[in-house]
């Protein structure tokens, strides 16, 4: 193995940042082993790489997480009713998700370190790296937070740079505190980066940038979703709501002080580039997500609830999705038994062959240029027109909604036409696109359910976390889920991720603080009640 970053300091990142054999993550973003002291625009990159496994698409986040474990709490991928169903892999996958993050933390406490380090007249010229690793560190534990509720943060990440391990077991942080903190630090992001001219000693950005290229006007839009995103989770519930709801109105009202990502060109992003070892789609054949075609069609199949939310006429369906033998579309059904469900995934040729719909192999599970998805100009429209149709801020709804439904489908059909493994399939007509989108405004019995179900539609398979914490905080669209009477430590759906091993074996003190309210099945401040 390829050591990364090794020698950032003397006896600095020692956890885990190694890289595939042959890797030349090197020659694309100078590695900061080469040099003899880190920098802080080697230090943003590591900070981005560190965080690699679950911001790109590579088999281990495919496999053991996204489709196996949150993909069934949302319900947007397909699953047998079989035992011990809801524990997808086990919680050492959850201990993994976990660690990454506090991996990816101490990169960034170490950047922090080196800036806060350098001479006061030195700060302006380097503030630019930090400000943008701040921005992806924010966009990580808002998933973190929306995974398990409090967390360490604020003293968290240190050791590396105190080397005192006495004082490296931190407390925990009340998640309502850091939503609040992110709140305010992305607004005065925004403010920074209003205008703002790169020094001359940070001209090697887009060198060192591989999500935005150095595009200072996308880092803002980004600040700027990220914060849109996590107003819209606390608008309806919580402590928090009055400040959400005043941050929808102030940003919607001023779109000039506060731009946000407006099309899929301007979609936060982590490109598949297939010449590397580093960034390309890592599969077990090194073609596409190969995890989502693992155990025999158990992690590629299609929900019966997604089926019929997109509908026969959606025009996502055909790239979502492949049709089965018949030429139909058909969902594995929860309500169904487990029984039923096997003999229909496993029903031979002679018989018809292949029953439930897999997720279509040329738009994802072969598709070698599938890149990592953060924030979507799709999502940000849906924000809007929920936040309009609740009165959050003055706009239409419709309008917002038809837009949000429109990028939706010409993301999906991008993402199609980047597939070699088949011919792209014929992107639809503006105009039929938009009428479809006219059609599905008018098709819910309440408006909030047809942008919450479209919403959940977009996420679907390219953003599943944000799918379950679109079902979480809304309750739309009603999901069923049977019991698993067969698992009393999992009996039904969680509501948030228990703290993994790790954490409750070495920070025992801080942890027993946590320990009455760490259930699977305690819902967060902010979810649906």
């Amino acid at each position: 193995m390829k050591q990364l970053f090794s020698a950032l300091t003397a006896g600095a990142i020692v956890l885990m940042l190694g890289a595939c054999s042959k890797s030349d993550y090197a020659d694309k973003y100078a590695d900061p082993s080469k040099i003899s002291a880190a920098s802080c625009d080697k230090l943003m990159t590591g900070v981005f790489f560190t965080g690699k496994t679950y911001t790109t698409p590579e088999y281990w986040r495919t496999f053991t997480f996204d489709f196996y474990l949150l993909g069934r709490c949302a319900q947007t991928v397909g699953f047998v009713n079989s035992t011990g169903r809801y524990a997808g892999g086990g919680e050492g996958y959850i201990n993994d998700r976990w660690n990454h993050f506090y991996y990816t933390l101490a990169q960034y406490r170490l950047l922090e370190h080196t800036y806060n380090n350098l001479p006061d007249t030195e700060k302006p010229e380097y503030e630019i790296f930090r400000v943008l690793a701040q921005i992806f560190i924010y966009e990580q534990l808002d998933e973190i937070l929306a995974l398990f509720g409090d967390v360490p943060f604020s003293k968290a990440g240190y050791l590396n740079i105190s080397g005192d391990v006495k004082t490296a077991y931190p407390s925990y942080d009340k998640d309502e505190a850091l939503y609040e903190m992110m709140l305010n630090d992305l607004a005065a992001i925004n403010t920074m980066l209003d205008g703002y001219q790169l020094p001359v000693r940070a001209k090697k950005l887009p060198e060192q940038d591989y999500i935005n290229k150095g595009d200072l006007t996308k880092w803002r839009k980004y600040a700027n979703s990220l914060r849109l995103r996590m107003a819209m989770r606390l608008a309806d519930n919580g402590a928090l709501t009055a400040k959400a709801q005043a941050i929808l109105k102030e940003m919607l009202d001023d779109p000039a002080k506060y731009p946000v990502v407006d099309s899929n060109d301007e979609n936060i992003l982590i490109e598949a580039d297939n010449s590397t070892d580093d960034f390309k789609v890592i599969g077990s054949s090194n073609v596409g997500i190969q995890g989502i075609e693992s155990w025999s069609g158990l992690m590629n199949r299609a929900s019966k609830a997604m089926i019929d939310a997109l509908q026969n006429d959606d025009p996502r369906l055909e790239v979502i999705y492949d049709p089965n033998s018949d030429g139909s579309y058909v969902g594995i059904d929860t309500h169904d038994g487990e029984t039923t469900q096997t003999n229909s995934l496993e029903r031979p040729a002679k018989e018809g062959g292949i029953f439930y719909s897999a997720i279509d192999t040329s738009t994802f599970s072969r598709n070698p240029r599938f890149p990592g998805l953060l924030l979507s100009a799709a999502e940000v429209a849906f924000i809007k027109a929920e936040a309009f149709q609740k009165g959050y801020a003055q706009g239409s709804a419709k309008d917002a909604f038809v837009d949000a439904v429109k990028r939706s489908v010409d993301y999906y059909y991008r993402l199609n036409a980047t597939g070699t493994y088949r011919k792209p399939i014929q992107a639809p007509s503006e105009a039929d696109i938009t009428a479809f989108a006219e059609q599905r405004w008018d098709a819910y019995p309440t408006k909030e359910q047809a942008i919450g179900t479209q919403k959940w539609l977009h996420f679907s398979l390219i953003d599943i976390i944000e799918a379950w914490n679109e079902v979480r905080r809304t309750g739309i669209p009603e999901l069923y889920f049977q019991p698993d009477d067969g698992s009393p430590a999992y009996p039904n759906v969680f509501q948030r991720l228990r703290y993994p091993l790790d954490e409750r074996t070495n920070n025992p003190e801080h942890y027993a603080k946590e320990l009455a309210k760490d259930s699977y099945y305690r819902k967060l401040f902010w979810a649906k009640p």
